[in-house]
């Protein structure tokens, strides 16, 4: 059972923090309450704190992230959470001790090491460069706003919401599509 619930947890995860992003404790709660409609905000903020204090969510709680040792388990498509599981909490799998006392700062240090800000895959990085210098829109705020879209459009990838926010920006796509590969 324990299994099937850390299933679970990594696929609550990987939908909300696919982009690699931070996000604070209430608006995770907001998104798994009022845009994604599987939890009452009470509920989803409980779960949130809960998530944090077991370790599957390191950092403040402005400034909440994965823990780095979580497997990676993409939800299949029309997948829902179920809530009744998450009544059995259990621990992080090896919770890095050192990630959970860093500093926001700290994370985006180590995040900005070898080229990848944001902790973007090489493509998604270089996608989000390239829309950056053709819109002239700080490579944070293109990653920003992708992730904004994509948590609004649901099961996108950072990539995909990417090419959307170019496409909003009037860009030529060839170039980005290609990154695609």
């Amino acid at each position: 059972m324990s299994q099937d619930v850390e299933i679970e947890i990594s696929k609550l995860l990987h939908s909300s923090f696919s982009g690699g992003t931070a996000v604070s404790m209430t608006d995770l709660s907001r998104m798994w309450s009022l845009e994604m409609q599987w939890f009452s905000p009470d509920s989803a903020l409980s779960l949130a704190r809960s998530l944090h204090s077991t370790g599957w969510l390191v950092g403040s709680p402005d400034s909440l992230e994965p823990c780095s040792s979580i497997p990676d388990h993409p939800p299949e498509m029309g997948w829902r959470p179920f809530l009744s599981r998450f009544e059995e909490m259990p621990e992080a799998p090896d919770t890095d001790v050192e990630n959970e006392t860093s500093t926001p700062e700290d994370n985006i240090a180590e995040k900005n090491e070898g080229g990848e800000s944001s902790g973007l895959g090489i493509p998604t990085a270089r996608m989000a460069s390239i829309v950056s210098s053709m819109s002239g829109l700080d490579r944070r705020e293109v990653i920003r706003r992708a992730e904004r879209k994509r948590r609004a459009l649901g099961p996108v990838s950072v990539e995909i919401a990417i090419l959307l926010l170019a496409r909003e920006q009037n860009l030529d796509l060839r170039e980005l599509i290609g990154l695609l590969d």
